[in-house]
């Protein structure tokens, strides 16, 4: 059985349809799970630093124009409380619920998880490709609950 995942956070969409450069193909396997692992750890700094401005520069420019650091922290507050241990993200690769791609309005839709016990992270990441570079324009990190072993012998 399966336990709800608890959200941890909002997704952060931007107001309106992004003016974007014309996207190239999405990234490669290894560029993706390097989006993937930096996205995470840059919460993770950020939470760890109560400095949430990085963050915020790293993203697109719509993910800028609606996201303040004070706002931003207010968002990953749950997260920060919780502890949830982003930090071991970069100790194993991606598990991907769908393979990434691209949406139909061009952002690079990345969702997945890190299982693990007794409690993995899932994530949802959007990136815009702009500025020559795919950068963050929409994020969610979820608690999730291992599943219950069952033992039926």
């Amino acid at each position: 059985m399966r336990l709800p995942w608890l959200a941890a956070l909002a997704v952060l969409l931007a107001q309106g349809t992004a003016a974007q450069e014309e996207a190239p193909a999405h990234p490669d396997r290894s560029e993706t799970a390097r989006l993937v692992w930096s996205t995470l750890i840059a919460v993770d700094h950020a939470n760890r630093t109560g400095n949430y401005a990085v963050l915020r520069d790293l993203g697109a420019p719509d993910f800028r124009n609606v996201n303040n650091p004070a706002r931003l922290a207010g968002i990953f507050a749950s997260i920060r409380e919780r502890d949830l241990g982003l930090e071991r993200v970069v100790l194993a690769n991606p598990v991907y619920a769908a393979p990434p791609a691209l949406t139909e309005t061009g952002l690079f839709e990345v969702k997945g998880s890190f299982p693990a016990r007794p409690e993995g992270i899932s994530f949802e990441l959007y990136f815009q490709h702009v500025e020559g570079a795919w950068k963050l324009y929409a994020l969610g990190i979820f608690a999730q609950e291992a599943e219950a072993e069952t033992a039926e012998q």
